[in-house]
């Protein structure tokens, strides 16, 4: 009868053991998804050079080739030279407007570039406008430009990124979050095929 209380006994504590570690892999897997969250957004503007790797046009200045609440890819460290402007097949720009530089980036098509003292310009249309911007976009102005374009997505980041989530004395958006899950579910589905791995040997 002590033997097998014995064994129960064992047996309860090694699972409350065993319970423990799992709450705490989840909690350190958690911590590990979030800051591979930070760290994906990060990369990503490490790989296209730029602060600003997403967008989304918040106007109708571009229609039909952009639409509100596409998502654009932007690619930044961009020089004068390497921009082509025509107002045909010109490249779609992101810049910070000259006479509000603060403001929302603006998305228009170079149609046109100067250079002047050794330093480019460049005169911007969007597709859906009657006449060019009334301004010439230094080039230090310029983002970057548009490289992938995903139809309708910009709505889901914005949604997503109007959610905002405290934790701690720190804010996170509803799509860090989600990103973070993400990657938590890749570490815990990565951890499970090792262990049936480790089960067969």
């Amino acid at each position: 009868m002590m033997n097998v209380m014995k064994k129960v006994g064992g047996a309860s504590r090694k699972k409350g053991h065993t319970l423990r570690g799992e709450v705490f892999g989840v909690i350190l897997l958690l911590l590990i998804a979030l800051v591979g969250s930070f760290a994906l957004q990060w990369a990503l503007a490490i790989a296209l050079q730029t602060s600003t790797p997403l967008h989304t046009p918040i106007s109708r200045s571009m229609e039909p080739t952009l639409n509100v609440g596409d998502l654009l890819v932007i690619h930044g460290g961009l020089r004068g030279e390497d921009i082509h402007a025509s107002p045909e097949d010109g490249d779609i720009i992101i810049f910070r407007s000259p006479r509000n530089p603060d403001a929302i980036p603006i998305v228009h098509r170079a149609i046109k570039k100067i250079q002047k003292d050794g330093k480019w310009y460049f005169e911007t249309k969007g597709d859906n406008n009657n006449s060019p911007d009334p301004w010439l976009v230094p080039e230090d102005y310029i983002i970057g430009k548009v490289i992938l374009v995903i139809p309708k997505a910009g709505y889901v980041l914005r949604s997503l990124d109007e959610v905002k989530i405290h934790i701690g004395g720190y804010s996170v958006t509803l799509r860090m979050l989600l990103l973070a899950l993400d990657v938590l579910a890749l570490f815990y589905l990565e951890l499970t095929d090792r262990d049936k791995m480790q089960e067969k040997g």
